[in-house]
């Protein structure tokens, strides 16, 4: 199998190790108008863009009792990196997602940021379950992109937040987008490199452990002390 290599900046270069399986759509986007930026152009919407179809997206679900799946990703030390390695890193690495995005999703599933280093992806008809799958799948796909600046090797990792409406529990589509958020947050402050669905934030809230419990040397003694006095 031939590896495919992608050209996108001065001294950058992406490389996709395997295929994916996305399927073309008949009218199903935009056609792409430049051979070197159509990709990007016809993959990856704007915030304004985004929100708009996901807020479309969700009066459907809702209308008609379908499931939504939203899934929120952010690339790990994605500013230090920059920072480190220049301006270009992060159009390469935002092409470099949207790439992976459209090899690893349907047709029919929509792209955009959100900011400069999140990305939003909409999943009509499908539920948290399906959802699950795809996210596990995008941040295993992080391991087959390979980023090289100036002939040097990039590894990247990502961190996934996930949430869906299956039913019609959920009033606005903003609730969504801040479930999801919060899914993001819990996986980046937990060390990023991880997914994280909106329901495991709330089973995973921090509970006292053992060690809240446990008593000081100080108080071992002075217990000692009252036990003897007692006696």
């Amino acid at each position: 199998m031939a590896t495919q290599h992608v050209a996108i900046a001065p001294g950058c270069q992406i490389k996709m190790t395997r295929p994916g399986f996305r399927k073309s759509r008949p009218g199903g986007g935009r056609q792409p108008t430049v051979d070197n930026d159509g990709f990007l152009s016809s993959s990856l919407f704007s915030q304004a863009q985004i929100l708009h179809l996901m807020k479309n997206e969700f009066a459907r679900a809702r209308r008609h009792g379908i499931p939504m799946g939203i899934v929120l990703l952010q690339v790990d030390r994605l500013a230090q990196l920059s920072d480190l390695h220049g301006s270009n890193l992060r159009q390469s690495v935002k092409r470099a997602v949207a790439m992976m995005v459209r090899e690893k999703t349907r047709g029919s599933d929509l792209l955009g940021t959100t900011n400069d280093d999140r990305y939003l992806l909409v999943m009509p008809h499908t539920d948290l379950d399906q959802t699950r799958i795809v996210a596990d799948r995008l941040h295993q796909a992080f391991f087959e992109v390979d980023v090289t600046i100036d002939g040097k090797p990039l590894s990247l990792t990502a961190s996934v937040g996930l949430t869906s409406c299956d039913d019609q529990g959920t009033l606005f589509f903003d609730s969504l987008l801040s479930q999801a958020e919060t899914a993001l947050e819990y996986a980046t402050n937990g060390g990023g490199d991880q997914v994280t669905s909106f329901g495991e934030t709330q089973l995973r809230e921090p509970g006292p452990s053992e060690e809240d419990f446990a008593l000081d040397d100080d108080e071992v003694e002075r217990g000692s002390m009252d036990e003897a006095r007692d006696g």
